[in-house]
């Protein structure tokens, strides 16, 4: 078996690993590798990455493993499919390594995969249950095959860039938690990226569960003709009823004493909860490890406080339904920083939450089309709107219009690759200049 690796990031690096040590023949290729990538790869006994150029393919592969951040319409991948050379994502590969003797629950959805896999792990780890995290926002599945496999269960975050190159992976628990237009870039279409998340059920038998919410027209859509039983979050009796978090009719604990608020996040729990008891999990234990839960940094995070204005980090809202979702959960006034790298989505899912805000403040990359798209609606929306290049003129713009009782919330609603090289560097140099704000008097900068 000869396999092209096409990307040497942490993925393509985990992957191409895997394979030497199963003594399989391996090619890298990357568009600018590095001279530490060039390095790893030589002490693995690998030739120098080849550039990225379709003319590679004449070396004739059984497969290639695509990085996730490579779209479909690159020019490789494209005469890949053209030439009928199978295309598998990482996490496509790490499951076909690991074989069909591991139960898989596997969690995708635009917002809040990442926590709903946070929030599983704390509970398997109050019942005490082994399991291994993998995936997306945590470690490349190649990367701990043998840890997998010790423990016996795998709990895997999957975007929608990994799914896309997954031929029915038979999960024994899927949820899909929601689906909104993101990645557009990406993807040729809103169509198909929802295509991509549904792949999450494909291969699934009556044994297994496959988790949708009610909110979603995607899921709940596609719930009536999946084969695996299928639970309707927000619906019979799992759901939040008289106060209480309650999953199939039963309460696991009231949602005041929840370390966490907010209609989504109580959401994102129940799939969790509907996932670990699926594993096995006790309802005292799910109960145990949810109000021991603490939610990641980056998410709706109080930062500071200064001169009455309260300010939130909530960098992690890379796409509009993350912020609307954000918005839902302040009752006064809101000074909201929008915008980053350009994903090409629509914000008019933000229109009807920006009413509660005094101010929008666009900045970045993506901040000119928000803010002309806004601009057309500022009449009716009554707010104040403001256009800066970057975060430190944003967070300087917003302490200016910021009065007492106020929330300066950065939910960008788009990627940060603009001005950082991720979601948790943009939400540091914020709480960074909010501190520098507080310190030289109103004006800061990078």
């Amino acid at each position: 078996m000869k396999t092209l690796v096409y990307g040497l990031g942490e993925s393509g690096l985990a992957a191409a690993r895997a394979l030497r040590e199963r003594e399989e023949e391996v090619v890298v290729a990357d568009s600018n590798y590095s001279q530490s990538s060039r390095d790893i790869v030589s002490e693995w006994g690998i030739r120098e990455p080849l550039r990225a150029d379709p003319e590679i393919l004449t070396e004739r592969f059984d497969r290639i493993v695509a990085s996730p951040g490579i779209r479909p319409r690159d020019a490789l991948l494209a005469e890949a499919q053209r030439s009928g050379v199978p295309v598998l994502s990482e996490v496509a590969l790490g499951l076909d390594l690991l074989g069909p003797d591991l139960r898989v629950a596997a969690i995708t959805g635009t917002n809040g995969k990442t926590t709903v896999v946070d929030m599983l792990r704390a509970i398997l780890a109050a019942s005490g249950t082994p399991h291994t995290v993998a995936g997306n926002s945590w470690r490349a599945l190649t990367g701990c095959l043998h840890e997998a496999r010790e423990a016996g269960l795998l709990v895997l975050e999957v975007s929608s860039f990994q799914l896309h190159y997954v031929e029915k992976p038979g999960f024994n628990v899927a949820s899909l938690l929601n689906t909104r237009p993101d990645h557009l870039n990406w993807h040729a279409s809103f169509e198909e990226y929802a295509a991509d998340k549904l792949r999450i059920f494909d291969g699934q038998g009556t044994d297994d569960l496959a988790l949708v919410s009610a909110g979603d027209s995607v899921g709940r859509g596609a719930a009536g003709g999946l084969d695996a039983e299928t639970l309707v979050v927000g619906e019979g009796g799992t759901g939040v009823s008289n106060g209480d978090l309650a999953l199939r009719g039963r309460s696991i604990t009231p949602v005041e004493e929840l370390p966490f608020t907010g209609p989504h996040n109580y959401e994102n729990a129940l799939f969790a909860a509907a996932t670990a008891e699926r594993l096995g999990v006790s309802l005292g234990s799910i109960r145990e490890g949810l109000l021991g839960y603490r939610l990641k940094p980056h998410r709706m995070q109080v930062i500071a406080r200064h001169s009455g204005v309260t300010y939130v980090d909530d960098s992690k809202a890379t796409n509009p339904a993350s912020v609307a979702a954000a918005l839902t959960s302040f009752e006064g006034p809101v000074v909201l920083i929008l915008g980053g790298s350009d994903k090409e989505t629509d914000f008019a899912e933000v229109l009807p939450h920006v009413e509660g805000c005094r101010a929008v403040v666009c900045q970045g990359e993506a901040g000119s089309r928000i803010y002309k798209f806004l601009e057309k609606k500022s009449a009716e929306l009554g707010v104040l709107l403001s256009l800066e290049p970057d975060l430190a003129a944003a967070v300087t713009r917003a302490h200016e219009v910021a009065l007492s009782g106020d929330v300066v919330l950065l939910s960008p609603g788009c990627a940060s690759f603009d001005q950082f090289s991720g979601y948790a560097l943009r939400g540091e140099a914020f709480a960074g200049l909010v501190a520098e704000l507080a310190r030289e008097g109103g004006r800061v900068g990078l």
